[in-house]
């Protein structure tokens, strides 16, 4: 059996030159749905260059509906599947035969504490992904269907430990991942831990030392409007390096909040924008247009509202809405954009208060539909 080697391929090019020099290998994918033709494409030409080769995928897209790459993988993980790959790897390291698109479930919920956020025995770190799953169940986001809506935190000791591995490899930009970078350490998700967030940031602190920096706050560790307090904002003003803080507001209607089951309201978004701008925060909010059930009076609200948070001084973050698998509107379909908004987010955008690239996931939420 040669040596087993490890290729992180950021590029097609890499991976490709990779499996044309090895008699064997097993390709690891995360797929999300927006990138489901581009890896069919990518695993077609693996296959085309090297028929032994393995590939297992998983990610958002597999755990919602592994059916649609049937065919083109060996093993299509739903779920969590940290334990999974585990006996995947070591399968194919035997030289085993592989099975052909075996769709595996992983049925329990992990323990973050159990696995490093990145595989640092590999010499590779990242971000820390401190909460996994998320109580809102926000019928655009896939977040709690594929992880839950009980959340579960990495402790304290854990994160503590992971930074000082990154401190001796001198690496002092510290960045999260999270649903709600608030909710770390909260029970139910839904209500702030004052205490346990204080902890960590001060904790962090200690270990990477002045010249380090805590991205906390901006992607991908986003805030809920509603966990924006005085004293939240207080603990963020005094160890978050992140100059702008990303709110998700999705729209000026509350009708609509209310369909999304977004759990918070348009005044709570003004109110979070308002007392982090007052804190010496810049702002940027979160909008998704062409949501299922959009008409043309909560356009002209959210219109309304987006001057209103412009004038505050927050950016807008324009996206269209996708008709994800797996979550509740994954059969809905996106409203039409009026000509009314988008000239209105033309202007903004001409004006330097909007970006983002939501005329292209426009375009891609028909594609989803068609083909996903």
């Amino acid at each position: 059996m040669e040596p087993a080697s490890v290729f992180f391929c950021s590029k097609e090019t890499d991976l490709l030159s990779a499996i044309a020099h090895h008699r064997s290998g097993l390709i690891l994918i995360s797929v999300m749905t927006p990138d489901c033709e581009q890896v069919r494409s990518l695993l077609m030409k693996c296959k085309s260059i090297n028929p032994q080769v393995i590939i297992c995928l998983g990610g958002p897209h597999i755990s919602a509906t592994p059916e649609t790459f049937q065919g083109l993988a060996n093993w299509l993980v739903r779920g969590e599947a940290e334990d999974l790959i585990q006996e995947i790897i070591s399968y194919a390291k035997n030289d085993l035969p592989a099975l052909d698109s075996v769709i595996l479930k992983s049925n329990h919920r992990v323990r973050l504490d159990l696995y490093s956020p990145s595989p640092i025995k590999l010499g590779k770190y990242g971000f820390i992904e401190i909460t996994r799953g998320c109580p809102y169940g926000c019928y655009f986001c896939q977040t709690s269907s594929l992880f839950g809506t009980d959340v579960r935190h990495r402790s304290l000791e854990a994160i503590f430990e992971y930074c000082r591995e990154m401190k001796k490899k001198n690496l002092t930009d510290i960045r999260f991942i999270t649903p709600n970078a608030l909710a770390y350490d909260s029970i139910d998700g839904r209500s702030l831990n004052l205490n346990s967030i204080f902890s960590l940031l001060e904790g962090i602190k200690k270990i990477i030392g002045k010249s380090g920096r805590i991205f906390f706050g901006s992607f991908p560790s986003e805030i809920r409007p509603e966990f924006i307090t005085l004293e939240s904002i207080s603990i963020l003003k005094k160890f978050s390096d992140s100059k702008t803080l990303v709110f998700g507001g999705q729209t000026g209607s509350n009708r609509l909040l209310k369909t999304l089951h977004r759990g918070h309201s348009r005044e709570q978004v003004f109110s979070a924008v308002d007392l982090a701008i007052q804190n010496g925060f810049q702002v940027a909010v979160d909008f998704i247009f062409g949501l299922p059930g959009e008409n043309e009076d909560d356009e002209k609200e959210t219109a309304q509202f987006m001057k209103k948070l412009i004038m505050r001084g927050a950016k807008i973050h324009a996206h269209s809405f996708l008709p994800l698998p797996g979550t509740h509107f994954h059969d809905a379909q996106p409203a039409i954009i009026s000509p009314f908004l988008r000239h209105f987010l033309g202007k903004i955008a001409r004006d330097g208060f909007l970006f983002g690239q939501w005329q292209t996931q426009e375009i891609l939420a028909h594609t989803i539909k068609k083909d996903c």
